[in-house]
């Protein structure tokens, strides 16, 4: 059941197995995509991605400034067009995006709530510690150990600042996470949430990377699966897309996602394969 908004109270529902939420939470220090208020990485795909686009990153982004003046704090590409995050010089988030093949600007957005504004509009309605925060399609997603000692995942739109769904699960993280460690020892590299499972990323003493995921509601595992390249590994081979400094790292079964403080003083996203060690 989904937690719903009434008279902009939101009412805590009991996750089950069809909900769907995702929280992406970035190694052990609960770091997130977030270096400043409203700061973010929405790309699905990876910014090294090898479509051919007729105007070059940087050709876009002086385009997106001309456009809305102030500072890029990152970049994502996705479906032949550049998103900039532009913290403007009006002191609120704006994003940009630049269709890569013409050139033309075709959306501006200013975020109406920043990522503090947001937060505090979650906890209004449910009261905690803010564990880790993730920002997708206009949405920020919040988890919290609440007061009653268990975890909630709080979605707010950036826009209305409205919580649109609460999702509690009957297990914390903490504790699935010692579950986890029962079946695969080792240690936990990062850990993701999605659709009332949790799935942690083990380094075991075997040297090799596992997926380990569980059911939130029944503490049940429900796979263990090694991964043909470790995290290291694809941190390598995302460095080898973007130089710089890895700032966090989510994942799935499907890619390892490194949000990279590039060279170039711009945030770039780079998505690798776990099995093929590839850009994906």
């Amino acid at each position: 059941m989904i937690g719903k908004v009434l008279a902009g109270k939101a009412v805590v529902a009991k996750a089950v197995g069809g909900a769907t939420i995702g929280t992406a939470i970035a190694l052990g220090s609960m770091t997130s995509a977030f270096a400043s208020d409203g700061q973010h990485i929405t790309s699905k795909k990876a910014s090294a991605h090898t479509e051919a686009a007729t105007y070059t990153q940087a050709q876009a982004k002086t385009i997106a400034l001309k456009n809305c003046g102030g500072t890029v704090q990152s970049v994502s590409f996705e479906n032949n067009a550049y998103t900039f995050l532009i913290h403007g010089k009006d002191n609120q988030d704006h994003h940009v995006k630049v269709n890569a093949h013409s050139g033309k600007v075709v959306k501006v957005e200013k975020l109406s709530f920043s990522r503090s504004e947001a937060q505090a509009v979650a906890l209004k309605n449910c009261g905690g510690t803010v564990k880790s925060v993730g920002f997708n399609d206009g949405v920020y997603t919040f988890l919290i150990h609440g007061k009653d000692s268990r975890d909630h995942h709080v979605k707010v739109n950036a826009q209305s600042g409205k919580v649109i769904q609460i999702q509690s699960a009957a297990f914390t993280k903490a504790q699935v996470q010692t579950i986890a460690l029962k079946n695969c020892s080792g240690t936990i590299q990062s850990s993701s949430y999605a659709k009332g499972v949790y799935t942690f990323l083990i380094h075991g003493k075997d040297n090799k990377d596992h997926h380990v995921k569980i059911n939130a509601e029944t503490g049940k595992v429900i796979k263990v699966e090694a991964v043909k390249f470790t995290q290291e590994q694809a941190k390598q081979a995302a460095l080898q897309q973007h130089k710089g400094t890895v700032q966090s790292v989510s994942f799935s079964e499907q890619a390892y996602t490194f949000v990279i403080k590039g060279t170039d003083n711009i945030k770039h996203t780079v998505k690798i394969s776990p099995q093929t060690g590839k850009v994906c």
